[in-house]
Protein backbone atom coordinates (compact mmCIF):
# COMPACT_ATOMS: atom_id res chain seq x y z
CA UNK A 1 0.00 0.00 0.00
CA UNK A 2 1.40 2.97 -0.90
CA UNK A 3 1.31 6.40 0.85
CA UNK A 4 -0.23 9.10 -1.24
CA UNK A 5 -0.27 13.26 -1.17
CA UNK A 6 -3.91 12.73 -0.59
CA UNK A 7 -3.65 10.65 2.38
CA UNK A 8 -0.87 13.16 3.98
CA UNK A 9 -2.97 16.00 3.66
CA UNK A 10 -5.99 13.95 5.13
CA UNK A 11 -3.78 13.20 8.50
CA UNK A 12 -2.61 16.72 8.95
CA UNK A 13 -6.13 17.71 8.68
CA UNK A 14 -7.55 15.08 11.17
CA UNK A 15 -4.67 16.19 13.70
CA UNK A 16 -5.33 19.76 13.43
CA UNK A 17 -8.57 19.48 13.70
CA UNK A 18 -8.56 17.21 16.64
CA UNK A 19 -5.52 19.46 18.04
CA UNK A 20 -8.08 22.57 17.94
CA UNK A 21 -10.93 20.31 19.33
CA UNK A 22 -9.06 19.03 22.48
CA UNK A 23 -7.15 22.87 22.71
CA UNK A 24 -10.92 24.20 22.90
CA UNK A 25 -11.96 21.53 25.58
CA UNK A 26 -8.88 22.22 27.97
CA UNK A 27 -9.53 26.12 27.57
CA UNK A 28 -12.54 25.65 28.68
CA UNK A 29 -11.92 23.25 31.41
CA UNK A 30 -9.73 26.28 33.19
CA UNK A 31 -11.70 28.88 32.35
CA UNK A 32 -15.02 27.37 33.93
CA UNK A 33 -12.54 25.66 36.75
CA UNK A 34 -11.81 29.03 38.11
CA UNK A 35 -8.23 27.94 36.89
CA UNK A 36 -7.83 30.85 34.30
CA UNK A 37 -9.66 34.43 34.18
CA UNK A 38 -12.00 34.50 31.08
CA UNK A 39 -11.01 36.64 28.45
CA UNK A 40 -11.62 39.91 28.84
CA UNK A 41 -13.90 40.99 25.77
CA UNK A 42 -16.39 43.84 27.72
CA UNK A 43 -14.15 45.86 30.09
CA UNK A 44 -15.36 46.18 33.73
CA UNK A 45 -16.94 49.74 33.90
CA UNK A 46 -17.69 52.23 36.79
CA UNK A 47 -21.05 53.23 36.47
CA UNK A 48 -21.25 56.90 37.65
CA UNK A 49 -24.47 58.46 37.99
CA UNK A 50 -23.61 61.83 38.46
CA UNK A 51 -25.38 64.36 36.85
CA UNK A 52 -23.66 68.06 35.35
CA UNK A 53 -26.78 69.64 35.46
CA UNK A 54 -28.26 70.84 38.75
CA UNK A 55 -31.54 69.51 39.18
CA UNK A 56 -32.67 71.21 42.36
CA UNK A 57 -35.27 68.43 43.32
CA UNK A 58 -33.10 66.41 46.66
CA UNK A 59 -36.29 63.97 47.01
CA UNK A 60 -35.61 63.17 43.35
CA UNK A 61 -31.69 62.70 43.99
CA UNK A 62 -32.23 60.63 47.66
CA UNK A 63 -34.96 58.35 45.75
CA UNK A 64 -32.25 57.61 42.63
CA UNK A 65 -29.25 57.03 45.49
CA UNK A 66 -31.53 54.64 47.30
CA UNK A 67 -32.75 52.79 44.45
CA UNK A 68 -28.53 53.13 42.98
CA UNK A 69 -27.96 51.39 46.26
CA UNK A 70 -30.66 48.92 46.21
CA UNK A 71 -29.92 47.47 43.31
CA UNK A 72 -26.26 47.35 43.91
CA UNK A 73 -26.78 45.59 46.98
CA UNK A 74 -28.67 42.83 44.92
CA UNK A 75 -26.43 42.72 41.92
CA UNK A 76 -22.54 42.67 43.09
CA UNK A 77 -20.50 44.63 40.50
CA UNK A 78 -19.71 43.78 37.85
CA UNK A 79 -21.75 40.61 37.43
CA UNK A 80 -23.13 41.69 34.06
CA UNK A 81 -19.45 42.02 32.73
CA UNK A 82 -18.41 38.31 33.65
CA UNK A 83 -21.65 37.09 31.90
CA UNK A 84 -21.09 38.27 28.83
CA UNK A 85 -17.34 37.39 28.84
CA UNK A 86 -18.60 34.38 29.45
CA UNK A 87 -21.55 34.10 26.97
CA UNK A 88 -18.73 35.11 24.67
CA UNK A 89 -16.09 32.73 25.66
CA UNK A 90 -18.95 29.68 25.11
CA UNK A 91 -20.18 31.26 21.66
CA UNK A 92 -15.97 31.63 20.33
CA UNK A 93 -15.94 27.63 22.11
CA UNK A 94 -19.18 26.14 20.59
CA UNK A 95 -17.86 27.81 17.33
CA UNK A 96 -14.09 26.08 17.42
CA UNK A 97 -15.76 22.68 18.37
CA UNK A 98 -17.53 22.73 15.12
CA UNK A 99 -14.78 24.05 13.27
CA UNK A 100 -12.30 21.16 14.31
CA UNK A 101 -15.25 18.55 14.04
CA UNK A 102 -15.51 20.12 10.01
CA UNK A 103 -11.62 19.76 9.38
CA UNK A 104 -11.26 16.53 10.76
CA UNK A 105 -14.18 15.41 8.44
CA UNK A 106 -12.66 16.71 5.38
CA UNK A 107 -9.75 14.79 6.73
CA UNK A 108 -11.67 11.64 7.03
CA UNK A 109 -13.22 12.28 3.01
CA UNK A 110 -9.90 12.61 1.95
CA UNK A 111 -8.98 9.47 3.72
CA UNK A 112 -12.45 7.44 2.51
CA UNK A 113 -11.81 9.02 -1.53
CA UNK A 114 -7.58 7.77 -1.03
CA UNK A 115 -9.34 4.78 -0.65
CA UNK A 116 -10.89 3.98 -3.44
Amino acid sequence: MEFTVRQFLAWILIVIGLFIVFWDISTSYYYFSAQKEFPKVFLDTQSSATSDAVTGNAIQDQIGSIVKDQISQMIPENTVTQLLNMTSWIMFASFLLWAGGKIVGMGSDFLKKGQQ
